[in-house]
């Protein structure tokens, strides 16, 4: 049996969404054979087709959109082996024959060829009518955390499988990241593989590579720019390595305390001297002459320093707030793009200390703009769409170098509707859910109830989507929480349990119920809170009933376990079900070693704990062979290690 797949135009990206098609179609259904076509338009002459792409003839099948480069219209009507799947643009037409694979069974549990399901079904007698315009145009996921260059290249390719459209690398030279997975930063089982910048931009330019051969829309840059145009390098947070500052440079760093100097040591985190004029000039040449050379970027993010309470106290600087010299080298990057005829938007945020919105300067061309709401130092006890109002009033006043940061999502959300206010046009979520707050959330059910209320209450909160920073291996002990994500920036409307049911069949198969179950329960009763630092073993009742949630997560593992090893071993399932179940051991196994840690904080045995948290990371150098692809070794360590630093972390 044939099935006509007519391509419209010669659009790469549509090409490419011809070739995944078929590839797709063919394993689901061998009795198909999937003849290639392609043709500059529809033509009313081939018959018995299904076209694919975009044409006048689709045109009135989609929703309006309000851009059509940026917004993912898509519309899919198919009878059989006839019809069409058309969107607003190439990578829509992408996301569409993803999405109509979906409708077909299809599934995308985690990046990766094992993270593929595509279950037979006759396709001569399934229909599929969608039209749909996703409620977020902001669907993004940026570099974070210790990667490879294939974990960085699987999560693009993943993305528009389950619709997402954006990928974001940090930096100019996101060194930092590949360089923890390469050289294996806090892992001495594995000889390190060292690399060096040129090593990196070539794996970038690959990143860069995947994303425009499928579509995406492409961030790039971020913090950088208060060093790399002053001849300082800037890709990473390490503050044991030496820096070199040029003399001449030294006059434009942030007088702090009657010294100009790095702060802590750290490039990244150091501010400058924002009223300087050559300070303007240099950082507003920067950034026009890094678009100029890079035309494939379609957001730029222009970022102060990565530090707070460390702004430049100089007799002119101290004249206006940080967001005000902020506006005013936005606005000089915006004259220059624009004298260039440099066409990307410049992406600005609220962060640290430019919470407090400028009082003076104005942005000449908002047009250009995009305003990044980066909550860095909220709770994810509770979510975005829940909080209660508080008055613009009882917002702390601005105080240079004392400032405060907010932790509550009320005080958060009531800085960005003051921002909101000077700025009222395109805006996304920055958000740290797989940062951080995953690793705090060992079972990630809890963070992910909150993670998908956020998403659908982005419109209400006058935001357009999520650019999602974050590690990019987040897949054990399920991938849910990523599709969650996806499907609620898609669709405000979605519901939870729904979806949650559609995941865990998928990836975990007859038992997927039993899954969620588990891991709703091991969520709760490992108390994310308490690895947050927001709940305390303050008396005999706090620590007896912690004591008691953690006896029952450990009971529940043991109970579980008979579970776990009749479906990994179960020949009925799909193989990449059997993976999951795999995983899951794993994390069970991880988790039985943990617990010990948290139950001995409790009791006040901070030595014991700290044995309990290095036999852990032994154990996750040990087995990192066999989870790399699904968890983050590096940033489990590094993060969770800060419960035995002193009060006052705020990641």
């Amino acid at each position: 049996m044939f099935l006509k797949l007519a391509k419209i135009s010669y659009d790469p990206v549509v090409g490419y969404a011809a070739e995944e098609l078929k590839r797709c179609l063919e394993a689901m259904d061998p009795s198909v054979e999937v003849l290639l076509l392609t043709y500059p338009n529809w033509r009313e002459d081939v018959k018995d087709a299904l076209w694919l792409g975009i044409d006048p003839k689709f045109a009135e099948a989609l929703p309006a959109v309000a851009d059509p480069e940026l917004d993912d219209a898509i519309a899919i009507e198919t009878d059989g082996l006839t019809g069409f799947i058309t969107g607003a643009n190439p990578r829509a037409v992408l996301i569409a024959a993803y999405r109509f694979l979906r409708e077909l069974g299809a599934a995308w549990v985690r990046p990766g060829k094992d993270g593929e399901l595509l279950p037979c079904c006759d396709l001569k007698s399934r229909s599929v009518s969608i039209k749909e315009l996703p409620s977020c145009r902001h669907r993004g996921v940026c570099i974070e955390g210790a990667v490879a260059l294939g974990d960085v290249c699987e999560m693009i390719e993943w993305m528009p499988r389950v619709g997402m459209n954006a990928y974001f690398n940090q930096f100019m030279i996101p060194a930092t990241f590949y360089e923890r997975w390469y050289e294996h930063y806090l892992n001495p089982t594995m000889p390190p593989f060292m690399i060096d910048n040129a090593d990196v931009e070539g794996m970038r330019d690959t990143t860069v590579f995947e994303m425009k051969r499928r579509g995406l829309l492409y961030h790039a840059a971020g913090h950088g720019w208060t060093c790399e145009p002053f001849g300082i390098s800037g890709t990473g947070w390490d503050a044991d390595r030496k820096h070199d500052v040029p003399e001449e440079s030294k006059q434009f760093l942030a007088l702090v305390n009657g010294k100009r100097g790095l702060w802590q040591n750290v490039p990244l985190n150091t501010n400058l001297c924002y009223s300087n004029p050559e300070v303007q000039r240099r950082m507003s040449d920067a950034v026009a002459d890094y678009c100029a050379d890079r035309p494939e970027v379609d957001y730029v993010h222009v970022w102060l320093a990565d530090g707070f309470n460390n702004h430049c106290e100089c007799e002119n600087c101290v004249k206006k707030r940080p967001a005000d010299w902020y506006i005013d080298i936005l606005n000089l990057i915006d004259e220059k793009m624009t004298a260039r005829g440099l066409k990307a938007k410049v992406v600005f945020l609220m962060y640290f200390d430019l919470y407090w919105p400028p009082v003076e300067s104005k942005l000449k061309n908002p047009g250009r703009f995009v305003l990044m709401f980066a909550p860095i130092t909220r709770t994810y006890s509770h979510s975005l769409g829940e909080a209660g109002e508080m008055e613009a009033a009882s917002l702390p006043p601005y105080v240079r170098n004392k400032c405060g940061m907010p932790r509550s999502v009320e005080e958060n959300l009531c800085w960005l509707r003051e921002w909101q206010k000077f700025f009222p046009g395109d805006c996304f979520d920055y958000d740290y859910h797989y940062m951080w707050d995953h690793l705090r959330d060992v079972a990630h059910m809890s963070m992910n109830r909150v993670l998908f209320d956020d998403m659908k209450a982005m419109g209400k909160l006058g935001m357009n989507g999520m650019v999602s920073c974050q590690n990019q291996r987040v897949w054990m002990p399920s991938g849910f929480g990523m599709a969650a994500m996806a499907e609620a920036l898609w669709d405000k409307d979605a519901d939870y349990g729904e979806t949650a049911d559609r995941y865990f069949a998928a990836a975990f198969g007859q038992d997927g119920s039993l899954t969620r179950d588990y891991l709703e329960q091991l969520s709760e009763n490992m108390v994310p809170a308490y690895f947050r630092r927001e709940v305390e073993a303050a008396g005999d009742e706090d620590k007896a009933e912690l004591l008691g949630k953690f006896a029952k997560a450990r009971a529940l593992m043991q109970a579980f376990s008979p579970v776990i090893a009749r479906n990994a071993g179960c020949g009925c399932l799909d193989a990449v079900q059997r993976r999951s179940w795999e995983y899951l051991e794993l994390h069970r196994q991880f988790c039985e070693v943990l617990v010990g840690m948290v139950e001995q904080l409790v009791t006040g045995d901070v030595e014991k704990a700290k044995g309990h948290f290095q036999r852990a990371c032994r154990w996750l150098q040990d087995h990192e062979p066999a989870l790399r692809d699904v968890f983050d070794v590096y940033e489990f360590q590094a993060t969770v290690g800060r419960m035995f630093q002193k009060p006052g972390i705020i990641f």
